[in-house]
């Protein structure tokens, strides 16, 4: 007797895929410049960045690895977040958050941005994230990692003998 085969079910939004895709295309501008704002902070205080954009299972992730002296430090999570992917349906939003060395999560929903229900219609005209938006996300994250992880602690001063 042979084996009963499964076969998948048909995604309920068959469209989903090919719009978050154009969704992640037309939004990649504004995140490289949100990417590059950041890894010009962070070189000006002496960190070396290193970048890496991938599929995660949340969505179209970029991760900007901060390290220093002694290696990672911390990471940066930029996620464009896929709604089917997550169970919310066809809809994205931006969320970014901190994670440490580990990549456990040190702060999240330093920025939160949701672009609403999408579809092929109506991604033409989506207000995607502002520049104000994002230079606010910048912000948030440059000043929670310096806190978090003590980024700016000044270093001892170097005595010298005395003569």
């Amino acid at each position: 007797m042979a084996a009963k085969q499964h076969f998948p079910e048909a995604p309920k939004h068959a469209l989903w895929d090919l719009t978050f895709t154009r969704l992640a295309i037309a939004v990649q501008p504004q995140l490289n410049a949100f990417q590059q704002g950041l890894l010009r902070r962070f070189k000006a205080i002496g960190m070396a960045c290193e970048t890496n954009v991938r599929q995660t299972p949340r969505g179209l992730s970029t991760m900007l690895a901060l390290v220093g002296q002694r290696g990672l430090i911390c990471i940066v999570d930029v996620t464009l977040i896929d709604g089917m992917a997550v169970g919310r349906g066809p809809c994205a939003a931006l969320d970014i958050r901190l994670l440490d060395a580990c990549g456990d999560v040190a702060a999240e929903g330093l920025a939160s941005e949701s672009l609403g229900q999408l579809s092929p219609d109506n991604l033409a005209v989506c207000v995607l994230f502002s520049t104000e938006q994002l230079e606010r996300a910048a912000t948030a994250v440059y000043v929670a990692s310096m806190a978090h992880f003590d980024l700016l602690k000044p270093s001892a001063p170097i005595t010298g003998s005395a003569g």
